[in-house]
């Protein structure tokens, strides 16, 4: 080696500090060639030094390089190879591809010079690969894939330069496959792109009929269209997405103690294949931002997400839209072309592989709950891929959860009944108090992804199975979920009928509630780090609850803010909760019985809660929920019957599942005492019922009385003929005498006789 190389690796080394993904890759031996996307002499260097740390021995005679100084060079360094391979059947070769890239891990990124030199499409000249690794060679990400196996492309009829040509065909588009599931694809012909739109056939018939419609030229409607679509369309910029990334560092560690992030190894190698469409629960404003950030952090393409016009704000709308925003109108259903716009748009965007995101529930939830499925911009994803098929589409749910919100006030103020207040530059200024608080732990989830080609029929109408979509898509964030800290307090203090409970007892139920959630059929992801004693003094610093050397407890306006904790995590108590009620209230509590009212109720739960059993799979997780409890001790088996325990973490299950049983029996007893009702007046009746039971618990919470879950437990009924609707009225289509004395048996007693009592005064 001489001196000059010497001192080149030396200083190589003291500038790059390389992250690997995909090492257990690296192999040695003389039938195993590395294949660089670009032939640079520091990139060579990087996978012998990283070769040498994993001890395999490579020869710099074994690298190869699919581009030099921009150009194809792999078709004839391949020749041999391909040659051997065809005179030989019995030779074997592995082609291991590998991809450097600079400044597009930045996890550690400090300063903003780092981000202008930072990967992108455009490989730059020598001077520029020069200040690329000197600025961001300590950022450096190197993809290791799986070998691509020569044997396995030969055709016993091919030649050497067939097979040359295949080689070289598959390795140039693994490259640029890899490139875009970590830089994104190259928009940077904007104009073109939106010129493809408005000449679609689609959106030329739909300015045609505005046209006619409006009585205006084709002109006019040209012009209205391209306008329309400039406001939708995304300016993509990744600058601004680097520039942006050091402030949302300093943001995130501004508001929480943490940000955890899981899952993402789920969507790593899926992004080579697939198109990926996030599909987050949306619960704050910042769900926009941490999503992003996250996937920028890790090494993945940042999306374009679907976002309301509302946030179209001056100054900020333009960051917005260089960050990947794509803006759109509440309703435009009365609007052909406006539809036809933004469905050619998403089309054209999955036609080029760009990943989307967008809030399959349609706006925040002010309950903390899972909405029901938005089925618009579901449905034009699946009509894209229906049209092209062979573009494989994966939509990818994800949990977000947060120890406190910080639109917490605002969402009480709106449940109250004030109306939603309008965003401007001025509230968003505003808004920045935030940045004097804490909130506390931040979590982001992926969830298991649905491959569409595995989920949806093409040849069926995709906005029907939109709506089962959806209900999986929200399955699956539920089933991605983690256990909080304000979750977990407020699950417990909910449930204390004086919303007070002493210190002691609250964090053995605390640490019995973590020790069940690990053990059940669908458990949580993760649980909170550290003790149950320190998540009651963070939550009382931030003013959450009221601690005192004996007690910890809530006043009003908190406990119908920690409501909303307990929703998140409701679907993971529901069935425990309800197991044991059944067990302690039923007269004869056979296991089998147990599971066979649980297994009635179940339609019901699921709809309301997205649970992630199939009916005909519910039995199974039935005697896994019943296992989990007798394994924690809060089940016993006395004989042939289950008894439930005496503890308070029990008391704290079936506090916490009984008020949903209470909300189906009020409406039971609303219909039978009334008779046949519209679905309107049954509804306000059902609402102004639940909300006097709710007080009688000992708070005022407005999601209990939600009219969406009201009415989604009706449609239910409906669709199980257990209510038919005549022209508009809604009666019991079947004998509900006996369910509703077996159902006065299970529960509270001064809770039926409240709803009694309540009946003809609602």
């Amino acid at each position: 080696m001489s001196l000059l190389q010497s001192i080149g690796r030396k200083l190589l080394r003291a500038l790059a500090r390389p992250a690997v993904i995909g090492d257990q890759h690296l192999g040695g031996g003389r039938h195993v060639l590395y294949v660089l996307e670009q032939d640079r002499w520091s990139h060579r260097q990087m996978l012998l030094d990283q070769a040498r740390l994993a001890g395999v021995l490579l020869e710099p005679s074994q690298i190869l390089a699919a581009r030099r100084n921009g150009q194809p060079v792999l078709l004839e360094q391949l020749a041999q190879v391909c040659r051997h391979s065809v005179e030989d059947p019995e030779y074997r070769l592995d082609l291991i591809p590998v991809s450097i890239f600079h400044g597009r891990l930045p996890i550690r990124e400090t300063s903003w010079l780092n981000l202008l030199y930072a990967e992108s499409w455009d490989q730059g000249g020598r001077i520029g690969r020069i200040l690329q690794l000197l600025i961001n060679g300590r950022q450096t990400l190197i993809h290791i894939d799986p070998p691509l196996k020569l044997q396995s492309l030969r055709d016993d009829s091919e030649d050497t330069a067939t097979l040359q040509r295949k080689a070289s065909l598959m390795l140039q588009q693994h490259f640029r496959t890899r490139r875009r599931a970590v830089v994104g694809p190259d928009l940077s012909h904007r104009r073109t792109l939106m010129s493809l739109i408005l000449h679609h056939p689609q959106v030329r018939r739909a300015i045609a009929g505005r046209a006619r419609e409006r009585r205006e030229s084709t002109l006019q409607a040209e012009r209205y269209a391209e306008a329309e679509l400039n406001r939708i369309a995304a300016d993509f910029s990744p600058i601004t997405a680097r520039l942006l990334y050091p402030l949302f560092n300093w943001v995130w560690g501004r508001l929480y103690d943490d940000v955890e992030i899981r899952g993402l190894a789920r969507i790593r190698d899926l992004a080579l294949s697939h198109q990926l469409v996030y599909l987050p629960c949306h619960r704050s404003h910042l769900d926009y931002l941490l999503m992003s950030w996250a996937l920028y952090r890790h090494g993945l393409m940042l999306p374009h997400i679907a976002a309301g016009d509302n946030l179209d704000l001056p100054v900020v709308g333009g960051i917005l839209k260089r960050g990947g925003a794509i803006f759109m109108r509440r309703s435009f259903q009365n609007d052909p072309l406006y539809h036809a716009l933004y469905q050619q748009y998403l089309a054209l965007m999955a036609q080029h592989g760009h990943a989307l995101e967008y809030f399959i529930e349609g706006g925040r939830s002010r309950t903390g709950r899972l909405l029901p499925p938005r089925s618009g911009l579901l449905t034009m994803t699946l009509d894209a891929w229906c049209a092209h098929p062979e573009k494989p589409v994966a939509l990818v749910p994800v949990w977000i959860g947060y120890d406190r919100v910080v639109e917490a006030d605002s969402y009480q103020r709106e449940l109250d009944g004030a109306g939603k207040q309008r965003e401007s530059l001025g509230g968003l200024l505003g808004a920045l108090k935030i940045l004097r608080q804490t909130y506390g732990r931040a979590t982001l989830s992926i969830g298991e992804p649905l491959p569409l080609a595995q989920h949806l029929d093409p040849l069926q109408p995709t906005r029907a199975q939109a709506r089962s979509i959806g209900y999986q898509v929200l399955s699956r964030i539920n089933q991605a979920a983690a256990l909080t800290e304000t979750g977990l307090l407020a699950t417990v203090l909910l449930s204390q009928p004086r919303l007070t409970i002493s210190n002691a007892p609250l964090s053995r139920i605390l640490t019995g509630l973590r020790e069940l959630a690990g053990r059940l059929p669908n458990a949580p992801i993760s649980s909170p780090p550290a003790t149950p004693e320190s998540w009651i003094s963070a939550a009382a610093r931030r003013n959450q609850l009221e601690q005192t050397p004996q007690d910890v407890s809530l006043n009003q306006a908190q406990a119908r803010e920690m409501t909303f904790y307990r929703n998140n995590l409701m679907h993971f108590w529901l069935l425990p909760g309800l197991c044991l009620l059944l067990v302690r209230r039923s007269p004869n509590p056979l296991p089998q019985l147990i599971t066979r009212m649980l297994k009635v109720l179940y339609p019901y739960l699921r709809s309301e809660l997205f649970l992630p059993w199939e009916e005909n799979d519910f039995t199974p997780a039935a005697a896994r929920t019943r296992q989990a409890l007798l394994d924690t001790g809060l089940l016993q088996h006395e004989g042939r019957l289950l008894v439930a325990d005496e503890s308070d973490t029990a008391l704290t299950l079936m506090r916490t599942a009984e008020p949903i049983l209470l909300r189906y029996y009020a409406l039971f007893r609303l219909l039978e005492r009334r008779g046949a009702s519209d679905m309107e007046t049954l509804l306000d009746a059902s609402q102004t019922l639940a909300r006097r039971l709710q007080r009688e618990f000992g708070f005022d919470s407005a999601e209990y009385a939600d009219r969406r879950i009201i009415q989604g437990f009706i449609d239910q009924l409906l669709d199980r003929d257990i209510l038919r609707d005549t022209d508009g009225r809604l009666a019991f289509n079947v004998e509900v005498g006996p369910l509703m004395r077996q159902a006065r048996q299970i529960l509270t007693g001064h809770l039926v006789a409240f709803i009694e009592a309540q009946l003809d005064e609602v």
